[in-house]
């Protein structure tokens, strides 16, 4: 396939991205009209949900694998899975494709002042994600950093937002009073091999957790999940306020406190 699009001449394509994007809409419409395709006008937006699920992780592979190609194939496959949803948002009258890049484009100049408006300017990307947290709590009135985490996502890669969420919130590890952990980054180890000997220690775990007869996938859910319920505990042990700003001994305390709550 690779081979055909390079040979497309493309003289003839929009150049204009907002141009393109519009004759994508316009072709998925069409194909979605009366005398189209009879399969793509059936869909709906669950029966889209693995297809969906399917094109994410081909662009994750593609972007793993380097390919420049494959990366900008893979990304028209989320686009034209997109330019669908919105055109049955827009046939049931409940969105359409501009309203949504309206939507989130609004969103990213609300929560980009340091670019946009005259909020102050930040350097450090540290200082964007700390306000881009503080911005989207603003917006939607929670005071939890962790309820709006899709727990449909694959097990590891949520254990690791939870993870990454509660550091963020200032909470202590559950698992700081343990034995060191197994796998500790070496000073002058490149990405690439961290990542290998990282992988080679989930396999081994994977197995001999597999060998034991417990589910490794199950597992990490599991944990995970409690993990996610001490800080949503915790959250409202604080009754609305924001962990990250509250003394780390008064943290602590409510953090403690939510392991034995019922």
């Amino acid at each position: 396939m690779n081979g055909i699009y390079e040979m497309l001449d493309r003289s003839d394509y929009p150049r204009n991205a907002g141009e393109a994007f519009a004759e994508l809409v316009a072709l998925v419409r069409t194909l979605r009209d009366p005398g189209g395709c009879p399969w793509d006008a059936d869909q709906s937006h669950k029966s889209l949900r693995p297809y969906l699920l399917e094109e994410t992780y081909e662009l994750l592979e593609a972007i793993d694998s380097g390919d420049a190609n494959a990366v900008e194939e893979e990304m028209g496959d989320i686009l034209t899975q997109i330019a669908f949803h919105a055109d049955i948002g827009e046939r049931a009258g409940t969105f359409d494709a501009a309203s949504v890049s309206r939507r989130v484009a609004d969103k990213l100049r609300q929560r980009h002042p340091h670019v946009f408006g005259d909020g102050e300017k930040l350097a450090a990307a540290e200082e964007v994600a700390s306000r881009w947290e503080e911005l989207k709590r603003a917006e939607s009135g929670r005071t939890s950093v962790i309820a709006s985490l899709p727990s449909a996502m694959p097990a590891l890669a949520y254990a690791a937002s939870v993870q990454r969420r509660a550091v963020k919130a200032g909470l202590p590890w559950p698992g700081d009073n343990d034995d060191p952990a197994a796998f500790e980054r070496n000073e002058h180890e490149s990405d690439e091999d961290a990542e290998a000997r990282a992988g080679s220690l989930l396999m081994k775990l994977a197995r001999e957790v597999r060998d034991a007869g417990v589910d490794p996938e199950t597992a990490l859910r599991s944990a995970a999940v409690a993990l996610r319920d001490r800080v949503l505990r915790t959250e409202q042990l604080a009754e609305g306020r924001v962990l990250s700003d509250l003394e780390e001994d008064e943290r602590n305390r409510l953090w403690n406190k939510a392991a034995g709550a019922d």
